[in-house]
């Protein structure tokens, strides 16, 4: 007789690291669709197939998988991450790193969430997994930074760390209200604001606004209508 599926007892047997990936991987979609005051190991265990017995073999808490699924979504995410090259137009580099990581919020609202708002709260944050792992996240912002500023296109007088945190503070007050569940955010628009912001306000040579620099111009020909007009009548 075949089990019948979602029963306890109804999943081939599996390695412990293959019982471990399986858990996390439908903690995470639990995670994303309830959030972290809802999550319910309970749950996580029926749609595995298992007990909830089984789930504590592997973590030992509800805190303890809760903190692996972070840790899990954001080893994902730098297996995700933009790969460049230092030759690389920096403009594009620079609105590459700020799109991947506005993304990362707007698809899963519910681990940034929880990741800004209870594990960092944590006193043993800084000596954590999670934030080993968030160093490395950033280091990606941080690198196209640094390299701008080696090839002369960003001012050199901020360090790469100060101009990252001013970039992920900003990303942050972005998403606020979408990542507590009041309305969403543009990506696109979010990200060419962003990106703009910050790549104006570095640049050795700021770009030229074309618009001004017509206002400009024709107030330049402007006056040089009238100097003519004054030396005819002179002439005259």
């Amino acid at each position: 007789m075949k089990a019948e599926k979602g029963k306890v007892g109804a999943t081939p047997r599996m390695s412990k690291d293959q019982r471990v990936a399986n858990i996390l991987t439908v903690a995470k979609r639990h995670f994303g669709k309830v959030g972290y005051e809802n999550f319910s190991p309970v749950e996580v265990a029926q749609e595995c197939g298992v007990s909830e017995a089984t789930i504590y073999r592997y973590f030992a808490s509800k805190q303890d998988l809760l903190e692996r699924v972070a840790e899990f979504w954001v080893e994902e995410l730098l297996l995700g991450a933009p790969n460049f090259k230092k030759h690389d137009n920096i403009y594009d580099r620079l609105r590459e790193v700020i799109w991947y990581s506005l993304w990362v919020v707007h698809s899963e609202p519910e681990l940034s969430k929880y990741i800004w708002m209870a594990i960092r709260s944590q006193p043993d944050f800084r000596s954590s997994r999670i934030y080993s792992l968030n160093r490395r996240f950033t280091a990606y912002t941080t690198n196209v930074i640094a390299d701008a500023m080696a090839q002369g296109v960003f001012r050199a007088d901020i360090s790469a760390r100060t101009v990252r945190n001013i970039i992920f503070g900003t990303i942050e007050h972005e998403v606020w209200s979408f990542v507590q569940g009041d309305g969403d955010f543009s990506l696109e628009a979010s990200v060419e604001t962003i990106t703009g912001f910050v790549f104006r306000g570095l640049a050795v040579e700021a770009p030229v606004n074309v618009e001004t620099f017509h206002r400009a111009l024709a107030r330049i020909q402007s006056g040089l209508q009238k100097i003519d007009g004054a030396v005819k009548q002179l002439t005259d």
